[in-house]
């Protein structure tokens, strides 16, 4: 049975939860046999790593803002970035992992998922940007964020990597309320401001390496600055820069925003999360087909209880089981 067939298995068929925008399409018939296809690629890029389950969620809070728009960015200078101080004591409230937590279940999970991610980066060709990681999830409330936060710390304490971390859910932010930090300045910021700068708005943190770019302040014309070029320069300067960092992009939902798509689009690698016993399979097929653009997909069966399915890459159509 196919990685694909297994996380349908356990997905069942459970309802669609309550979302933004207008229902549910049903899939076209040229994507009716979307499954089966893409199992059947099998054979090309990386062995896929040892899965991971898990079992918890996330929450999202947060507004848009004004509808200006005027997509130009002014050239990078080196400035000193902003501190800010991440609540490590909220984050294992909420069961995301600290630096030092150990051999813990849930530290022992993300490693298996970086170690994918990782070979990724190190397989591909130059200009490639495998570096650029974007987590997401059919609709909102899965574990994206929870999973974001985790990897990126995860990656943080690799002895040679650094990472940023970044608020891509521009519509509604939904880093802020996890990590514990209130921050203004961000991507938007850098995007829509003439002169603004990249370096201006990135955040230190008091985790060793991992860095923060905060979603900044919300406009109407989100989809159109992250379709712009832009935010096309912006990644590639993301990308190139520093040959050892990783960036994590918290996106939106797939199936409840627009801007997901749009951004799937210019990266290297995407986790999809999905959740078990709530994602329906049609939800899981819309949405592999609004990253089709993307060489690297990887499914995250989040909110398992017991031994399940957990992280795979579905273009090769097998994964393994792991109980937590």
């Amino acid at each position: 049975m196919s990685l694909i067939e297994r996380v349908a298995d356990m997905l069942g068929p459970v309802a669609p939860p309550q979302r933004r925008g207008a229902p549910l399409p049903e899939a076209e018939s040229a994507h009716s046999d979307l499954m089966e296809r893409v199992a059947a690629r099998g054979g090309a890029g990386l062995p896929v790593t040892p899965p991971v389950a898990l079992d918890h969620g996330e929450s999202v809070t947060g507004e848009a803002g004004a509808p200006e728009f005027a997509p130009q960015r002014a050239p990078v200078r080196r400035t000193s970035a902003q501190s800010v101080t991440i609540d490590l004591d909220r984050l294992q409230r909420q069961s995301i992992i600290t630096p030092g937590i150990g051999r813990t279940p849930m530290a022992e999970s993300f490693r298996r998922v970086k170690r994918h991610i990782l070979a990724n980066i190190a397989a591909a060709e130059p200009g490639f940007p495998a570096n650029l990681v974007m987590v997401t999830s059919p609709f909102a409330n899965e574990g994206k964020t929870f999973c974001a936060v985790n990897l990126a710390i995860s990656l943080a304490m690799e002895m040679e990597r650094t990472v940023l971390l970044v608020d891509a859910d521009v519509a509604k932010p939904s880093l802020p309320p996890v990590l514990g930090v209130k921050i203004e300045k961000g991507l938007l910021d850098v995007l829509f401001q003439e002169g603004a700068e990249l370096a201006d708005v990135l955040c230190r943190t008091n985790i060793d390496k991992l860095a923060l770019l905060p979603a900044g302040k919300g406009r109407h014309h989100a989809t159109e600055l992250l379709a712009s070029d832009a935010m096309g320069a912006l990644l590639m300067e993301m990308a190139e820069r520093y040959s050892d960092r990783v960036i994590i992009f918290d996106s939106p939902p797939l199936l409840a925003a627009s801007e997901s798509s749009v951004l799937a689009t210019r990266m290297g690698q995407i986790v999809m999360v999905v959740e078990a016993g709530k994602t329906t399979e049609a939800a899981l097929k819309e949405s592999l087909t609004r990253v089709e653009s993307c060489r690297n997909v990887g499914l995250l069966l989040n909110k398992t209880e017991g031994a399940g399915l957990g992280y795979g890459n579905y273009g090769y159509g097998y994964g393994y089981g792991y109980g937590s």
